[in-house]
């Protein structure tokens, strides 16, 4: 494979099974500097595990996955760390740990010596709760929060970590329509400065504000990949089995919805 110099992930042919199942197949899409990439598709069609795949973190049949040009097998841990972060779809954190703390878990792949973070490591996961809005969290025990709140939380973290690449699994699962545009935006900010990102998403309007590309994913296939306009009903429809309306805002952006019957 011959990632272009741009490329900050470069997925070709990859191909997953799950038990006997095949889950994902022959999936190929590349995400360059300030791209936020967005994938769509029904429940089970294999999104959650095309980001797990592109991490390493499930065995592939086939195909190949680089990160900044290098084969994502040939990283160690923590150097893969230093540029990938990854947003779950379940914050696993022991109880005992507080919003602060765990958001200053970020920083662990870039600490050196005993790993004990300084100031400056504190000073951004402070500044990362702020801009999400959770500062009151950071005294808060992890047992005393909701769903929501350890979404954003875990979201903290990976910002926290200053990756050059940001995986997200649903990544506003949980959250109010207010903290689903803020935690969007908040993502939106750093591509504009150069990050690259994915996101499994379910809500075909945030991806329409949101997205410079979409991948569209049915049954481990990819259905249709492109900008936004890859975005229309007759695609959705072929995505989710159920007709889908458009229609337009006066300021020009697409809207979603099943057509009643």
């Amino acid at each position: 494979m011959s990632p272009g110099p741009s490329a900050t992930l470069d997925v070709h042919g990859l191909s997953i099974s799950r038990g006997a199942r095949r889950v994902v197949s022959e999936v190929t899409f590349t995400v360059a500097p300030g791209e936020l990439w967005i994938v769509l598709g029904p429940n089970g069609a294999g999104k959650s595990t095309l980001l797990r795949g592109c991490l390493g973190l499930l065995p592939w049949d086939a195909g190949e996955v680089e990160v900044e040009g290098r084969p994502v097998p040939s990283y160690g841990r923590a150097a893969l760390a230093r540029l990938c972060a990854w947003v779950p779809q379940e914050l696993d954190a022991d109880a005992g740990f507080t919003g602060l703390e765990l958001a200053v878990m970020g920083r662990s792949p870039h600490l050196s010596g005993w790993g004990v973070p300084q100031e400056g490591d504190l000073a951004l996961a402070r500044a990362a709760l702020s801009e999400l809005g959770i500062s009151h969290l950071a005294a808060r025990g992890t047992q005393a929060m909701s769903g929501g709140e350890r979404r954003l939380l875990s979201l903290a973290r990976a910002l926290v970590q200053a990756p050059r690449l940001l995986l997200l699994d649903e990544p506003t699962a949980f959250l109010d329509l207010r903290h689903q545009f803020e935690a969007l935006a908040c993502v939106r900010r750093r591509v504009d400065v150069g990050l690259a990102a994915v996101a499994v998403l379910h809500d075909v309007n945030l991806a329409a504000s949101f997205a410079d590309k979409v991948l569209l994913l049915r049954d481990g296939r990819v259905l249709a990949l492109g900008g936004r306009e890859v975005l229309s009903p007759d695609t959705l429809h072929a995505l989710y089995d159920v007709p889908i309306a458009a229609a337009r805002t006066p300021e020009g952006q697409a809207l979603f919805a099943p057509r009643s019957p």
